[in-house]
């Protein structure tokens, strides 16, 4: 006996369809019949690789969002080249599925037309990765993960058409509370908060993507263990933050391996939204480190900013607003900044820079000097260390002093930390 079956495969072309199982049929080798049988076919074929597959139709947000939820763990759904216009939040909560797109140029998500749901894709299923496609418009977040392990962002773009708007979304990519985040080969463009941005997570790689036009482009917030390199941040009003901030579930963010960016010249404008911490961050700024601990930013190239190329500030409620959090530690400690390249930095201070006492041109390397307690300036493992930074100048402006003897001698903040290891995900 020789038994074949039609297998279930699933294709969607200009409508979303599912294609039920035959029932199997048995032939007898040895009958009369099975010699003049024909070889069925088993469907429509399936590009490799794929489980499901679909082409842009009359109706994209229902065929899309249909095999999201028909799919199955650890499947790949492949979308084709061509615009798929979508008009509300997807949303996928599957384990370990694939989202594939034909490549970065040739597949896009087009919100523009979306009416309801705050991000364009949301994603609540662990292992999830996304990659080969762009994703435009969105009036909400672009692609937002959200409490899970383990998440991958490859070869992925998110726009905003409109220049410097707050009718932008906030963040491009945008994973928060979760863990084994990897960011790749990734183009953020247009976002009125954070173009890369990942929020309350641990265990963290963002590397070889690219940021420019937002009001920050790479953002690492209240998040542990993290390594961002060989990114490129450019024309946004900051390159590259590691923020820890006050009233956020998860605090004490520390342990951001910053290393080999390209942080050039993010002199854009700050269209941030009134009251946001992002709007804060004085346009002209390279990297900014607002009251994180333990980091080590090493290796980066930091050239023509009109402010600051390299700054470490405390939480200064006088320039970032009030807060009520008793658990919150508002000073950063314990971090490294060492062998980065700095030119043509600090010519017009702008933002906040622009009213505080500084010489002119802004040193390089600023520090704010705030101190938890004296003991820390004396604490080895607790001091801010600057250290290798060829031909870079230096101010410790003592903000928490009234700003008085400022301290430009950079041999008074020399010393060295353990390096951070890299990320294993």
């Amino acid at each position: 006996m020789v038994s074949t079956g039609v297998a279930r495969v699933l294709f969607c072309g200009l409508f979303a369809c599912a294609c039920e199982p035959s029932e199997e049929t048995t032939v007898d080798a040895t009958s009369p019949d099975a010699a003049a049988a024909p070889d069925m076919p088993a469907g429509p074929m399936l590009p490799e690789g794929c489980d499901a597959f679909l082409e842009p139709g009359e109706d994209d947000q229902t065929a899309l969002q249909t095999l999201l939820i028909e799919a199955l763990e650890n499947d790949t759904v492949c979308l084709s080249a061509g615009t798929f216009r979508l008009n509300l939040e997807t949303s996928l909560t599957v384990d370990g599925v694939t989202v594939r797109g034909a490549g970065r140029e040739l597949t896009t998500l087009d919100f523009s037309t979306q009416d309801a749901g705050a991000n364009g894709m949301l994603i609540r299923g662990n292992g999830v990765t996304v990659e080969h496609l762009t994703v435009k418009n969105t009036p909400g977040d672009g692609l937002r993960a959200d409490d899970v392990d383990g998440i991958s962002f490859l070869d992925v773009a998110v726009i905003w058409e409109a220049d410097e708007s707050l009718e932008n979304g906030a963040y491009g990519l945008y994973p928060v509370n979760s863990a084994n985040v990897l960011i790749d080969g990734c183009l953020v463009k247009g976002a009125r908060d954070a173009g890369i941005y990942v929020g309350q997570s641990h265990n963290i790689i963002v590397r070889n993507s690219e940021a420019s036009g937002n009001v920050a482009g790479i953002e690492i917030e209240n998040s542990t263990d993290a390594e961002v390199y060989e990114n490129y941040a450019h024309d946004n009003a900051g390159g590259l933050l590691v923020f820890n901030l006050p009233e956020l579930p998860v605090l004490d963010g520390a342990r951001a391996n910053v290393h080999h960016n390209r942080v050039l010249n993010n002199n854009g404008l700050n269209f941030g939204a009134a009251g946001t911490t992002v709007a804060a961050v004085p346009p002209g700024t390279g990297i900014l480190i607002i009251a994180s601990d333990d980091n080590e930013v090493h290796h980066n190239t930091i050239t023509g900013h009109d402010s600051g190329a390299l700054i470490v500030l405390s939480y200064i409620t006088d320039l970032l607003g009030e807060y009520d959090d008793a658990r919150f530690n508002a000073f950063p400690t314990g971090n490294w900044v060492h062998d980065n390249t700095f030119a043509d930095n600090g010519a017009m201070a702008m933002g906040v820079l622009e009213v505080l006492p500084i010489p002119m041109p802004l040193p390089d390397l600023i520090w704010d000097g705030c101190l938890e307690n004296e003991t820390d300036a004396m604490d080895p493992l607790r001091r801010n260390c600057f250290s290798g930074n060829i031909d870079a100048d230096f101010a410790n402006i003592r903000f928490c002093d009234n700003l008085e003897d400022q301290v430009t001698d950079i041999s008074t903040v020399e010393c060295t930390h353990v390096p951070l290891m890299p990320i294993v995900l």
